[in-house]
């Protein structure tokens, strides 16, 4: 009956070429409730009654340092609703973490084929995961939203309960259209607090507000088997018995605008090996992007050091770097998912960023995605290149290229670099930005 009513909607819009949130609940409401989908008693359902199975669904849909950044609040759900059936729906990148999480009962993929300019072809996406999830019969969905679509299909899931933070055009305008427009498919919208705040403590916030239940647990998981460990033991294991220090090396990421240059990386690291004879440096990656990087990087490095490198360059999936950086002593390099990898891990890291210091600071990536908890030098460009200088971008940097990034040295990372060691002598966890 559900999925007939949300099939009807469809044609709709097809013949309509509209969207309205307030007409598609006109329209879906009363099927719903025909259906069964909204009989619930709001308060023992919210609070996670123990006596009663509860189905609670999160969607999870960004990228791989998102979903290490989402681990406290998945653990604290799990917590809070110890006897529920949580199942978790996240974008494949993930996958390899996902699929090890010991909080949920269940995952599902996220495949996103779809062109995310196009609401009828978002919608005819979320049809499809929206028949597995409506058989479930879900009580709840948190949904951690990078996108309006994961809202959609908090709607189209059948919760009873929908909840997300509440966004407003300015901060929520993107391609495929507002979160506010889609807003009233939501049963409680939590004000959003993300300016200023960590990405961590804004997620757990979601529970702070529904549950006024206190956070047991900030800190960052990462969820790796022990056949993973044994594996990155092998690949390590002359550097460990000999006790060299070992330092990660990630020169990837999802833009070149976030990438700071290999052969710059290979000159920090030869002036790391000149002030420390035993170190040893593991390059971590995947991707062709990455080919490329780790080739220019060994190509710029001077040839008498080349010994002192392990080239795990996709050879080792998210879950086997997550086994590899535990057995590492720190982390150098962009901010990605595996930055956020290492910050969970406990390795403290040094990573270069496109954000001009000369930018307002408060609602930037870097202030919100640090990395959290961990001793820490973010080295950002003293000044915004001229295209940038006006950028409201929570990246600084509106270039698709490299670009503001270029313009850190090598210096004023080695210098970072002397800096935070002296941090991780004392276990200073307080994030350092430096220009």
């Amino acid at each position: 009956l559900v999925v007939d009513g949300l099939n009807k909607y469809f044609q709709r819009m097809v013949e309509t070429h509209t969207f309205n949130p307030l007409e598609m609940k006109n329209f879906m409401e009363p099927i719903f409730t025909e259906a069964g989908y909204r009989r619930y008693d709001h308060e023992n359902n919210l609070g996670g009654r123990m006596d009663s199975q509860i189905n609670i669904l999160l969607i999870h849909d960004s990228g791989v340092g998102d979903f290490v950044i989402k681990s406290p609040t998945i653990k604290e759900i799990r917590r809070l609703y110890p006897t529920a059936h949580i199942t978790l729906v996240f974008f494949p990148r993930a996958a390899a973490l996902a699929e090890n999480c010991p909080y949920v009962d269940e995952v599902i993929p996220n495949g996103r084929e779809c062109n995310w300019h196009s609401l009828l072809e978002i919608y005819r996406w979320n049809l499809g995961i929206a028949q597995r999830l409506l058989r479930r019969r879900l009580d709840i969905v948190y949904a951690f939203t990078q996108y309006p679509s994961t809202i959609l299909l908090s709607y189209m899931s059948g919760a009873k309960e929908r909840i997300s933070h509440k966004f407003t055009p300015e901060s929520g305008a993107i391609e495929c259209g507002s979160f506010y427009i889609f807003s009233p498919l939501l049963t409680i919208e939590v004000p959003d607090q993300h300016y200023g705040t960590h990405s961590v403590d804004h997620d757990l916030n979601l529970l702070d507000y529904t549950l006024h239940a206190p956070v047991a647990n900030r800190e960052l998981e990462v969820w790796y088997t022990p056949s993973d460990i044994t594996g990155a033991t092998e690949f390590l294991q002359d550097d460990l018995t000999v006790g060299n220090k070992i330092i990660a090396v990630c020169m990837g990421g999802n833009s070149l605008k976030k990438q700071w240059q290999p052969e710059n990386y290979a000159r920090l690291v030869d002036k790391i090996i000149k002030l420390e004879r035993n170190v040893k440096f593991v390059i971590i990656g995947g991707g062709a992007m990455d080919e490329q990087s780790a080739t220019v990087f060994k190509q710029s490095i001077d040839q008498k050091n080349i010994d002192r490198f392990i080239d795990l360059t996709n050879k080792i999936d998210y879950r086997k770097s997550a086994a590899v950086l535990s057995l590492c002593d720190m982390y150098i390099g962009n901010d990605t998912g595996t930055m956020h990898i290492a910050a969970a891990l406990k390795i403290p890291v040094l990573s270069p960023n496109c954000f001009a210091a000369d930018l307002p600071f408060e609602h930037s990536i870097p202030r919100g995605y640090y990395p959290y908890r961990v001793p820490s030098i973010t080295v950002m460009p003293k000044h915004a290149l001229d295209e940038c200088k006006n950028s409201t971008d929570g990246y600084g940097c509106i270039n698709t290229d490299r670009h503001c990034i270029t313009k850190i040295t090598v210096d004023k990372m080695f210098d970072a670099y002397k800096q935070l060691k002296k941090r991780i002598a004392v276990n200073n966890i307080e994030p350092l930005f430096i220009n």
